[in-house]
């Protein structure tokens, strides 16, 4: 098959370069930037999780003229980039295009839709698989975990298995399901907790698990988001025992938030936290602790603006 993904971060540049070594066609589509250019120069540097480290050679483009020519497109932007990503590659969108959103936060599929129109097939997924950049070009697989894509029309069942398996046989463990809403939320509820948190200590996503204070707190974050799942139909169950799975998965990896942090870049504190204070607003739940972690975050992100504008 014919990939292309949009937005090769971290994340991105990993499963492009499973893709690329199952024998799938890949090509990278960006913004231009030293990692873009690298991509396009060398491919690639990858560590895998069995720490052997090689090279990928993989198309990388500017160019959204790319996307006409994919079979699927699979959408890794931050969030907050969606509806920009979306508009750029929207002219080149044909009726039946699949487009799959792996993104962190809620409503990304939605956005998705809203930009492309109705001819194109867009799949809500979610993944636990993580991944660390630590260089133009360079990047670490750091965790393991499921990936599931979804479908709200029963017709596209088939293309979410297809593409399941063909994943699957790339390396990432994944599976078809009907009910991606729960997974999208748990997905959500845990990035609230230790994506949040880890950006605020600044530590890996061990120490959640490690730390019995961080460990509590992630619990309380994430109850309270399941408490506004819970108020929209969606059963997420107890939150302490995935924390504490999660954070063991993804011990190595430094959250993408607080890889944000690290950059001085703004975050997806919005599609996370904010669209669960929103919905909470919606059904009447109030979450203060998201509401505070939330504060502070944006203001470390206000922070980040006004050096930035006082180094011009």
């Amino acid at each position: 098959m014919r990939f292309v993904i949009v937005g090769p971060g971290a994340l991105g540049s990993v499963l492009g370069a499973s893709l690329a070594d199952a024998g799938h066609d890949v090509a990278f589509l960006g913004r231009r930037s030293p990692h873009l250019e690298a991509l396009r120069k060398d491919g690639v540097l990858l560590t895998t999780r069995q720490g052997e480290r090689k090279r990928v050679h993989i198309e990388a483009t500017d160019d959204p003229a790319a996307a006409a020519r994919a079979d699927a497109i699979v959408v890794l932007v931050k969030s907050g980039d969606t509806i920009a990503a979306m508009a750029a590659i929207a002219p080149h969108i044909q009726p039946g295009h699949i487009v799959l959103t792996l993104q962190n936060g809620l409503g990304n599929a939605e956005r998705i839709r809203a930009a492309l129109g109705d001819g194109s097939r867009v799949l809500p997924g979610t993944t636990s698989q993580a991944a660390t950049r630590v260089g133009p070009g360079e990047v670490v697989h750091t965790g393991e975990g499921p990936t599931l894509i979804g479908y709200v029309d029963p017709v596209d069942a088939p293309v979410a298995a297809k593409l399941a398996r063909v994943l699957s046989a790339a390396g990432w463990s994944t599976a078809a399901t009907a009910d991606i809403a729960t997974w999208l939320w748990r997905k959500a509820a845990i990035n609230a907790a230790i994506n949040g948190l880890t950006a605020l200590a600044g530590v890996a996503n061990g120490a959640i698990a490690a730390n019995p204070d961080l460990l509590d707190s992630a619990e309380l974050i994430a109850e309270e988001a399941a408490s506004v799942a819970r108020a929209q139909g969606i059963e997420l169950g107890g939150m302490r025992r995935a924390m504490l799975e999660t954070a063991a998965a993804t011990a190595d990896n430094r959250s993408s938030m607080l890889q944000d942090m690290d950059a001085g870049r703004r975050t997806e504190v919005e599609a996370i936290h904010g669209a669960i204070l929103a919905a909470g607003l919606d059904a009447g739940i109030d979450t203060p602790a998201i509401r505070v972690l939330a504060a502070l975050i944006r203001a470390k992100e206000r922070q980040f603006e006004r050096t930035a504008n006082d180094d011009e």
